[in-house]
């Protein structure tokens, strides 16, 4: 746990929180998170969420997103929280989802991982407790974090984790994923920095401006796990079995699909290789015409280790 720097004036920040109550209360939905299948399941704790960012800025999205067609944008909920967004604004680095979560009272969570979540793959998950009591705790192992209201923290959830309230009220935090860049870390106390282990965190690249060309549409093969942001690191390197997949012009951009069916925008980070929509520089692929003979490059990232492997590509008619 690393506190980060600033703290924020907390009363604002609860009279946002009591206005989404207040003009918005049908929209505090309950925590939705992905299986390995990407299937979305409801959770069965009295966990509501109301998203201020989400996957294409829809308002009924309570998870945090992960690669698709659509980039992450504002919800209509910032609108009536004006002292959240300039929190969201504040921060240096760009912004996955951003939700408040409100975690209801006698309520205790499992023990869980949020996997790929952490400075490694690219992403960083900050808290600002906005309402909060002594019986709201979060645990990493056995020990138990109540954070002061308005301060701001980073946590590595890919850790195991769980929450409990045994309070009568409320806990709510504002929790933001936010995309690992250096700025970010101008965030943290010189003295944490100094001490961050950089061989192991994983800065994301600028996207870089591109016009899609013939070039860049080719069908290839996949390893299946490939397919899986979940994938354990290297699995796609095993022997196994590997499907179809494509790359086509959509409107003035770019679509990977897997087995005919669309999956994810491509972002282009730089020498024709691609992140994927809504994730991170953890997952790309690489359009490469050598000698008129073109391949992809898959590639994975944790830390500074990249993991590749190239596959035979065929260029695709316009």
């Amino acid at each position: 746990m690393v506190r980060l720097t600033p703290d924020f004036d907390v009363a604002p920040l609860v009279r946002d929180v009591q206005a989404l109550r207040k003009e918005q209360a049908a929209d505090w939905r309950l925590q939705k998170t992905f299986v390995t299948d990407d299937e979305l399941v409801e959770t069965e704790l009295d966990w509501h969420i109301m998203p201020l960012r989400s996957t294409g800025g829809d308002k009924a999205r309570t998870d945090p997103g992960g690669p698709g067609l659509a980039p992450f944008a504002d919800t209509s909920h910032t609108e009536l929280a004006p002292h959240l967004h300039a929190v969201m604004r504040s921060i240096p680095s760009p912004l996955r989802s951003v939700r408040l979560m409100a975690l209801g009272p006698d309520t205790y969570g499992p023990d869980h991982f949020d996997n790929k979540y952490a400075l490694t793959w690219g992403i960083a998950r900050l808290h600002v407790p906005v309402i909060t009591l002594p019986e709201a705790k979060l645990f990493f192992g056995e020990t138990p974090y109540v954070w002061q209201a308005g301060s701001l923290w980073f946590g590595n959830f890919a850790r195991t984790h769980r929450i409990e309230n045994s309070g009568s009220t409320h806990r709510v935090h504002f929790v933001l994923d936010v995309q690992v860049t250096e700025a970010l870390f101008d965030l943290f106390p010189a003295k944490v920095r100094a001490e961050l282990p950089f061989d192991r965190i994983m800065l994301n690249r600028e996207e870089r401006p591109l016009r899609p060309s013939p070039r860049h549409q080719v069908a290839f093969e996949v390893p299946k796990s490939f397919t899986d942001w979940e994938e354990a690191d290297g699995e796609f390197l095993t022997d196994q079995p590997r499907v179809p997949a494509e790359i086509r012009t959509q409107g003035d951009g770019l679509v990977l699909s897997y087995e005919g069916a669309p999956y994810a925008g491509l972002v282009h980070i730089g020498d024709d290789e691609f992140r994927f929509q809504g994730w991170t520089d953890e997952r790309t692929v690489q359009v490469v015409h050598d000698g008129g003979r073109p391949h992809v490059v898959l590639r994975t990232r944790a830390g500074r280790q990249v993991r590749t492997l190239a596959v035979p590509a065929t260029p695709q008619s316009v």
